[in-house]
């Protein structure tokens, strides 16, 4: 059995006195695709950005078997950069090192895959919620993560969208996904879930 990606035992987020995240154990697999669900509130991206990193305050333990420049997250309300679709896709890769031509051939097959590709030459302040949350998790695939950590991926999306994020995501057996939601997810997006309750007051 291979080592877990992620082991959390005890862990709590404490903000002003107040308990905004208690999770007493959890452990990931590699290459599970784990639905964290909960109310809001229950705590579910304080989760997310703490395993990506973001969120360096907390008790208990929490191990992440990942490097920090493979995990990525997408925040519930994703954020892309002045200039075209194209350009934000292809920005982590030139980051990366990646000539312009095969980052941005990159680009294009991620953004087809999502059934978003007409949209390469199109600025992000023309998009939709929909388009922009495609956008954003074609963004994300480009760079290639061992660790993806997804906030309500399916919000604003239409029936289409919905069908083209679950089936890319499910042909991806070797990333380990943790995808946030309020409410039930498709049955073949997720291989487990874990369920947050509500904070304690203090």
């Amino acid at each position: 059995m291979k080592d877990p990606v992620i082991e959390i035992t005890n862990l709590r987020v404490r903000r002003a006195g107040k308990t905004i995240c208690q999770v007493p154990t959890l452990v990931v697999p590699p290459g599970s695709r784990l639905a964290v669900l909960g109310p809001n509130g229950s705590g579910k991206s304080t989760l997310l950005r703490l395993i990506a990193g973001l969120e360096r305050e907390y008790e208990g333990r929490c191990e992440v078997a990942v490097g920090w420049r493979q995990r990525t997250y997408v925040h519930q309300s994703p954020y892309l950069f002045r200039g075209t679709v194209l350009a934000n896709v292809t920005f982590g890769l030139r980051a990366g090192g990646h000539r312009r031509r095969p980052a941005a051939r990159a680009a294009r097959r991620w953004l087809d895959r999502l059934g978003v590709a007409h949209l390469a030459g199109r600025h992000v302040a023309q998009l939709s919620g929909g388009e922009l949350r495609r956008v954003a998790l074609a963004r994300a695939l480009a760079i290639q993560p061992q660790l993806l950590l997804l906030d309500e991926p399916l919000a604003d999306l239409d029936g289409d969208g919905v069908e083209a994020v679950c089936r890319v995501l499910a042909e991806l057996p070797d990333v380990t996904m943790l995808i946030a939601s309020p409410t039930p997810l498709p049955d073949n997006l997720c291989t487990a879930h874990c369920q947050l309750a509500p904070t304690p007051a203090g």
